[in-house]
């Protein structure tokens, strides 16, 4: 069907797979070590197949699976991906956890918005939460907003932000929750939009040389777009 294939890209250590890139597209990574693989997001069971191809030719283990937050477009894929990598450890943070199993309350300090998005209908293994700062070479950045557990991995002597849903390329370089007409869903499914935008801020400050995101193509030298997107998102909220 058109628009459903299954695409790659690579930057220097980073694969991006991409699920129907001209339809709705979904991103899976994969950051290859000198000794394993570090995959993120398992948004589709398709990944899993691919996975295994660039494994096998790079001849390393995938060593884990971390997961940017508990939206279905971003873990429905990990029920295969454990069947076929059974011995590979799952983590997401201890915050998204609680919505992976059905609780959807809010914390004290957390803002009054309701959570959205779609969760999947299945159980998904997760092995552990994510409760340092670092995990192997990747700094965990705390960005809520688009789920009060949303995380980013950032590898600092590449300067490759992951950043989930936290923005947007598809339709636009966004902050998630400002709405892009030509790709609305993942401004549809944040849950607080100024936590977004304060999650933004702390992410700009990385100054990351490539944001890679969970819809649309990897930006290269992406500040100035970080920033015009964050200026879209402050007088949106104002």
């Amino acid at each position: 069907m058109f628009g459903l294939i299954l695409q790659s890209t690579k930057y220097k250590n980073l694969y991006q797979l991409t699920w129907a890139p001209m339809l709705f597209p979904i991103n899976c990574y994969l950051w290859e070590n000198d000794d394993d693989i570090i995959v993120i997001d398992m948004g589709v069971k398709s990944f899993v197949s691919e996975i295994k191809k660039i494994a096998e030719r790079l001849n390393k283990p995938i060593s884990s699976l971390l997961l940017t937050h508990a939206h279905a477009d971003h873990v429905n894929g990990v029920p295969l991906f454990h069947k076929i990598f059974p011995n590979v450890p799952i983590g997401i943070s201890d915050r998204d956890f609680q919505l992976l199993n059905g609780d959807f309350s809010l914390l004290s300090n957390e803002a009054k918005s309701k959570i959205k998005g779609g969760f999947s209908k299945d159980s998904i293994h997760i092995d552990f939460t994510l409760k340092k700062n670092e995990y192997h070479n990747f700094h965990i950045i705390e960005s809520p907003g688009h789920t009060p557990g949303s995380v980013s991995f950032f590898e600092e002597k590449s300067k490759i932000l992951i950043a989930g849903d936290a923005f947007q390329t598809r339709g636009g370089v966004a902050v998630s929750g400002t709405l892009k007409i030509f790709f609305p869903f993942p401004a549809l499914a944040t849950w607080d939009y100024q936590t977004a935008l304060n999650s933004a801020k702390i992410l700009k400050e990385l100054d990351p040389n490539v944001l890679a995101v969970g819809h649309g193509k990897m930006i290269i030298d992406p500040i100035q777009n970080i920033t015009v997107a964050i200026s879209e998102a402050e007088r949106h909220i104002d």
